[in-house]
């Protein structure tokens, strides 16, 4: 697995978003609601930055544990 455009997976989660900008700011908003999510991808090496353009592997497998897989 490489890294992936954080609106890449963002339409996997929200297929029918009218734009990327949409699609990127729903996957956040989800991201922000599960507290346990946060705090896993906060204690991932390097940490996690909201505003970075792509998700790691280890950050997307994460959100596929929290979050279920698209």
């Amino acid at each position: 697995m490489t890294f992936i455009k954080k609106y890449e997976l963002a339409f996997r989660y929200f297929p029918d978003a009218p734009s990327k900008k949409s699609a990127t700011d729903n996957l956040t908003r989800a991201i922000n609601r599960c507290k346990p999510l946060l705090l896993a991808l906060s204690q991932l090496e390097g940490g996690y930055y909201p505003h970075e353009k792509t998700y790691s592997p280890k950050q997307v497998e994460l959100i596929y544990q929290y979050l279920g897989e698209p």
